[in-house]
């Protein structure tokens, strides 16, 4: 059963290729795109925003954002976000990707980010060398030819590692204090990554030092959601990953991830993605 929401979400299209869309963006795209579009929203994917020329100001889980030239930005699935202002001169790249392609160690940088560090001016010396990586990324999605989805993730990898390196030198050198409830759940995101999402809650409050009620109290307090809904978030990106990457059955994939009852795995897949797991491999990897 969905649970109801006044405030829409946007899922991945069909253009995408292997989980990866990217389009090159002017305002004479942008007008042409409705206004509902670009309204208060959330996506089931990251939105990456690579801007070249104008600039951009936006919200984002109430909190506002002015994207510069040259400049990149992000938003996590699910934020709330929509756009506010977008200058005439406004050139870019929209780079959207299914959550189960980016890495563990990208995933939790980006994961963990505040809000405000969610965009990025570039240093000069890099945007020759980024604006070569996208332009390639673009120009092959826009091709036909042979192994396109494999050549597309491969590219894609080289340029989301980029994106971390990015956002991972914004980060200031010192520990700036935070408070208990948001260290518990970057510690509590850490052990997840560590492939221990068929653990239950208790595992980790006991591994955290601290009753499971706390625990999810403080993660529910900075994500929104419960320490059972980050854990089957994990479990699914990793089958999603094992699906895409691997020529393993559904059964043995099943086993991989702890589940004894692959049939119970399946029901348990389709219920939180919409879709069975072969239905997912065959979406991916057309």
């Amino acid at each position: 059963m969905k649970t109801k929401s006044n405030i829409p979400i946007n899922y991945q299209g069909s253009e995408a290729i292997g989980g990866i869309y990217i389009v090159h963006l002017s305002m004479t795209d942008i007008n042409h795109i409705e206004i509902d579009n670009m309204g208060v929203h959330r996506d089931n994917y990251y939105a990456f925003f690579v801007l070249t020329k104008g600039s951009i100001k936006m919200e984002c889980d109430t909190v506002e954002i002015e994207f510069d030239a040259v400049s990149i930005g992000f938003v996590r699935p699910f934020q709330v976000h929509s756009i506010k202002q977008i200058s005439d001169d406004t050139e870019g790249y929209f780079i959207s990707i299914a959550p189960f392609l980016i890495p563990n160690v990208c995933s939790d940088l980006f994961q963990n980010l505040e809000i405000k560090e969610q965009n990025r001016k570039i240093d000069k010396a890099l945007i020759e060398d980024l604006q070569s990586n996208i332009s390639l990324l673009h120009n092959t999605f826009n091709k036909k030819q042979p192994n396109k989805a494999q050549i597309i993730n491969g590219l894609f990898n080289a340029l989301i590692y980029n994106f971390a390196n990015l956002f991972q030198s914004n980060i200031p050198p010192i520990n700036l204090p935070k408070n208990q409830s948001r260290l518990i759940s970057a510690n509590f995101k850490k052990l997840i990554n560590q492939n221990n999402f068929s653990e239950n809650p208790a595992f980790f409050a006991k591994k955290l030092n601290i009753s499971t009620s706390h625990l999810n109290d403080c993660v529910n307090s900075i994500t929104g959601k419960s320490v059972t809904y980050w854990l089957q978030n994990a479990m699914i990106l990793e089958a999603q990953r094992q699906l895409y990457y691997t020529e393993n059955d559904v059964k043995e994939i099943a086993y991989h991830l702890g589940f004894e009852d692959h049939s119970y795995f399946s029901r348990l897949f389709k219920k939180l993605t919409n879709e069975t797991p072969l239905t997912f491999r065959k979406k991916f990897r057309e």
